[in-house]
């Protein structure tokens, strides 16, 4: 096989940790419906209920003060600080697992993919508009399946992002730097000296050399322009990669995954099987660089081994066939690949 088992305990330890993260994750959700604040406001000798409703200091007025706004206002004040203590009780409990992880050798990806991927989930991007396509997606298979594989297929200083054009683009904590600059500028609030790479605007590179790059499916015909070409005006520009149409309509694959700093982070990739089919097939582009070709052939054979065996609810079928067009099905197949 071309992973290995966690241990008793190291696979204990990360289902904890994974669980903490979760229900931090769902904490950290529920306390913004109390983000703004809910105070009383004297009108011409009367007093009002207004909420705050957005961070320009936008005011929705809910009433003048009666039994029913009062009871508003008390469940509103009880509910955050339950809120507010919940998320607090389980950032600590995170927090311990964290040390925990690091212990046992189960913070596995790279810290800055991490932040990144719980930076673009609390912006609402991760997910429906973005998703990791390029090798850091072996870690969400490999964590789901409670396996590690072989770190010499992990390796890279990079992480691919792959923007899904027809979602509609809702930012969570809107504010009007993300609204203008997209990914560009939530990257820039993880770390300031992300700048786009010169004659490569579809890629951000930090001062320690770390690329985020963003891809799109070609658009068919090429020319069509009803599409968008960014996420934001001041965004990225998306490179235009073929058959990536293959990744884009399969089902998505969710994991929590955990970082060298042992600090856990969401994750969404492709169905496993999506992703080892378009590897094959980029391994067989006699364009592509020999070493690249390799390693795409490797990531591709390993996911469909740990598929076979540690994913019984992805089966290797005529279902999952239906997925490519016929003709790739026929190539994996004479290379002994097939699903």
């Amino acid at each position: 096989m071309t992973f290995i088992e966690l241990s008793n305990n190291q696979s204990r330890v990360a289902i904890d940790a994974k669980q903490a993260y979760s229900a931090y994750r769902e904490a950290v959700r529920s306390a913004r419906q109390y983000a703004g604040g809910m105070t009383w406001k004297s009108v011409n000798g009367s007093d009002y209920l207004i909420k705050v409703i957005n961070r320009s200091g936008g005011t929705k007025s809910l009433g003048p003060r009666s039994p029913e706004t009062e009871q508003i206002h008390a469940q509103f004040v009880d509910g955050k600080a339950r809120a507010i203590e919940r998320e607090r009780s389980l950032k600590q409990a995170v927090a311990e697992f964290a040390g925990m992880s690091r212990v046992i050798g189960i913070n596995r990806v790279p810290s800055m993919v991490t932040a990144v991927l719980r930076k673009l989930d609390a912006f609402g991007l991760l997910g429906k508009t973005l998703m990791v396509i390029g090798t850091q997606a072996l870690y969400g298979y490999e964590s789901a399946a409670g396996v590690h594989f072989d770190p010499g297929l992990m390796a890279t200083n990079d992480v691919d992002f792959l923007w899904d054009a027809r979602a509609t683009l809702k930012l969570a904590l809107f504010d009007d730097a993300v609204a203008d600059a997209g990914v560009l500028a939530i990257l820039r609030k993880l770390d300031k000296s992300f700048d786009p790479v010169r004659q490569q605007p579809f890629r951000a590179v930090n001062k320690d050399g770390f690329y985020v790059d963003l891809v799109r499916q070609t658009p068919n015909p090429p020319w069509r322009r009803h599409e968008p070409v960014r996420i934001a005006a001041g965004d990225l520009t998306p490179s235009w990669l073929q058959n990536i149409k293959w990744l884009l309509s399969s089902a998505k694959f969710d994991a929590i995954v955990i970082g060298q700093d042992g600090q856990p982070a969401p994750m969404v990739a492709p169905d496993p099987r999506a992703f080892a089919v378009y590897k094959h097939w980029l391994s067989e582009q006699p364009d592509r660089e020999p070493e690249k070709r390799r390693r795409d052939q490797a990531q591709a054979l390993a996911t469909i081994d740990l598929v076979r065996n540690r994913f019984a609810h992805l089966p290797l079928d005529e279902n999952a066939e239906l997925m490519f067009p016929k003709a790739i099905r026929q190539l994996t197949k004479q290379r002994g690949f097939g699903l």
